[in-house]
């Protein structure tokens, strides 16, 4: 494996910029955890009760993972506004038999249908098969969770497997390196 550089912690796709989180990000991440349709989806009911609580732990969680050299998160900054639109990137699963990469992102539900998700798919598909010495990625996908599934395929990913994942009913997906 390639070695995590500040690189990673700084990229851009046509529309949207990717960049390190910050403590700052955490109470406009709060947010997210208030009446989102999408919250369920997510596995973060363990991160505490309130929004605030869940938003600390999550970006808590992610810069515990830049801290240590892995990959995590990163804020997804909209180029045309400048708004902080949501979170995305790689994150490294310990799955049986070894490890995975996983594409993931959560957007704000105002930036839904504008195509950012998948966006954001293809571009940290192509970084991994680029910067990471692995086989194929995946994505973890809440099996009710269509729009997430639709991103996958869009991104050239098929379903895999089953599983369960913070308590949750999980579709895997997955492509491979060409």
């Amino acid at each position: 494996m390639k070695r995590i550089t500040d690189a990673y912690y700084n990229q851009e796709s046509a529309r949207l910029k990717y960049r390190s989180l910050r403590d700052s990000d955490i109470e406009k991440w709060s947010s997210f955890f208030v009446n989102n349709p999408s919250d369920r989806f997510i596995g973060a009911s363990h991160l505490g009760s309130s929004p605030i609580e869940k938003a600390t732990a999550w970006i808590e969680k992610q810069l515990e993972r830049k801290a240590f050299g892995q990959y995590g998160q990163l804020a997804i900054i909209e180029k045309s506004s400048g708004d902080f639109i949501g979170l995305g990137g790689i994150i490294e699963r310990e799955m049986k038999p070894g490890v995975d990469f996983e594409i993931t992102y959560s957007f704000f539900p105002d930036y839904w249908g504008k195509g950012y998700a998948t966006e954001l798919a293809v571009h940290f598909k192509d970084f991994a098969f680029n910067n990471i010495e692995t086989l194929s990625v995946i994505s973890m996908i809440h099996k009710d969770n269509l729009a997430s599934i639709n991103v996958a395929k869009k991104n050239g990913m098929t379903f895999a497997s089953k599983t369960s994942f913070l308590n949750m009913p999980i579709l895997i997906y997955r492509v491979f390196r060409q």
